[in-house]
């Protein structure tokens, strides 16, 4: 079990004349849709099958939505809290301020339960190429080529498909 993560060189958006540092970015190596994850829950010993569980995590979802359309803050203990933020424009005075104009956007929040607070202690890391750098392996091996350039001269592709400088 471990994570994966590429690195790049990445700018300060505040100082632009600041130098580039290198920074992990996570890689994810699957998609898990509800029904996976359910299957997943089930093929733990779980007296119930991937059918229910898919249901109850169903309900739950229709269930979380309501409540936080009623304003409710919805605390589940180790899997966390949630809650929704309003993301609004500024009205001239609070008479002028008219919802249906100036709320943009609700947005649900999550904030950490206790078992996913300290996932760095029990993290184990591994390197990979960037998904952008493996498209262009990709891409020469599939052409024949036996070497790639992944600095952005020839090779691997067009220049829309080179990785920026520091980003393999």
């Amino acid at each position: 079990m471990s994570i994966n993560y590429s690195i790049a060189m990445l700018g300060n958006p505040i100082d632009e004349d600041a130098p580039k540092k290198a920074y992990a970015k996570s890689q994810y190596t699957n998609i898990l849709t509800l029904d996976k994850f359910a299957q997943h829950i089930a093929s733990h010993r779980s007296k119930y099958n991937r059918a229910d569980i898919y249901a109850v995590l169903m309900q739950t979802v229709d269930c979380m939505r309501e409540m936080l359309l009623e304003g409710k803050r919805i605390e589940m203990g180790d899997l966390g809290v949630f809650s929704v933020s309003i993301q609004s424009q500024g009205a001239e005075s609070l008479e002028a301020f008219n919802p249906a104009i100036h709320i943009e956007q609700l947005n649900v929040n999550w904030s950490p339960g206790d078992r996913f607070r300290n996932l760095l202690d029990n993290a184990v890391f591994n390197l990979v190429p960037s998904r952008r750098a493996a498209k262009i392996l990709l891409k020469s091996i599939k052409a024949g080529e036996t070497t790639v350039d992944l600095t952005g001269g020839e090779g691997g592709g067009n220049e829309a498909d080179q990785p920026t400088e520091g980003q393999v």
